[in-house]
């Protein structure tokens, strides 16, 4: 599965991706690139019923149009069970409160991070869950960790990556896969050990294909 991820160096994860015109929205062209990220974020799984993902972009699989999967009962601590479909969303208000937490990405690799977001924010778009059978245009309000997830899948919408927020090398980590659930589960993300300098990060990100 995780060869079908672009590397950080990868010009597609650099590009604002193209919006669906609305009546392009339940094309089979649409379903097709819908159907590649759900295989994605589902993995190799029989039963379909939890995402091995909080959230995927289609960018970071190299798809430049603006979709992302988002799983809207994930805590930041492996809980997963709602994973949802979005095309073209916006974020249409954040709140000025901000909060703090971990973030990582296939996209980045064993780089990790701390970073500060809304708290809250509303979010614009066409949405359908998974299997999908009707969209619907919604505005809805999300918090906490789930707002989160649409901050960092939103980005990668707009060529970006949660590692562009972090200024202070001391919020940067490297964290082997072995570690993640560590990291991730028991807050070890607060005090980790294993920084990554942006000099690093710069040279993964510039290392051709």
């Amino acid at each position: 599965m995780n060869n079908l991820f672009l590397k950080p160096s990868d010009p597609i994860l650099t590009k604002k991706a193209e919006e669906i015109p609305q009546d392009q929205i339940d094309s089979e062209n649409t379903r097709e690139s819908i159907k590649t990220m759900l295989d994605v974020a589902y993995g190799q799984q029989q039963d379909k019923k939890k995402p091995i993902m909080v959230g995927l972009a289609a960018p970071q699989i190299g798809i430049s149009k603006r979709i992302i999967l988002v799983d809207i009962k994930a805590n930041g601590k492996g809980k997963v069970g709602d994973l949802r479909i979005y095309i073209n969303p916006k974020i249409t208000w954040p709140s000025k409160e901000k909060e703090e937490w971990y973030e990582g990405c296939y996209s980045t690799g064993n780089i990790c991070g701390i970073v500060s977001r809304p708290a809250s924010i509303k979010i614009h778009a066409f949405t359908s869950s998974f299997p999908h059978r009707k969209w619907e245009c919604s505005l809805k309000k999300y918090h906490g960790y789930t707002a989160r997830i649409f901050q960092h899948e939103i980005d990668h919408l707009n060529g970006k990556v949660f590692v562009d927020y972090i200024k202070d090398p001391d919020r940067l980590h490297w964290v082997s896969k072995k570690e993640f659930a560590f990291y991730r589960n028991q807050e070890a993300w607060r005090n980790w050990p294993r920084k990554c300098s942006l000099k690093k990060w710069r040279q993964i990100k510039s290392k051709k294909q």
